[in-house]
């Protein structure tokens, strides 16, 4: 498996960054000024404690600062900081079926 990281400290996998490419280039001509932002939720406490949460959806480039502005392979995402603090030092992989992430 190869696998990558943002300076942020971001891990992905190289199948990670193919099915973020395929989904990018079938949805980019219905969202012709977006960005695809990546968000990430991990629970640390309470009824929900250990269970976790991404989603990808398309943003406006407008609301997506180039601070946040991310390269995995050759898709530009947006990952606000929040995200990145739970993404830190996982991994996300997709399997051929699902996107997961790794501890």
């Amino acid at each position: 498996m190869v696998l990558h990281r943002l300076r942020s400290g971001l891990i992905y996998s190289q199948a990670f960054a193919d099915y973020l490419e395929s989904k990018h280039n079938i949805e980019r001509y219905g969202h012709p000024a977006d960005v695809l932002h990546l968000d990430y939720v991990r629970c640390n406490q309470g009824d929900l404690a250990g269970q976790e949460w991404w989603q990808l959806t398309w943003i406006s480039g407008m609301q997506a600062p180039t601070e946040h502005r991310h390269s995995i392979g050759d898709v530009e995402v947006c990952i606000l900081r929040q995200a990145i603090r739970g993404l830190k030092n996982r991994m996300l992989h997709f399997d051929g079926q699902n996107v997961v992430v790794k501890s």
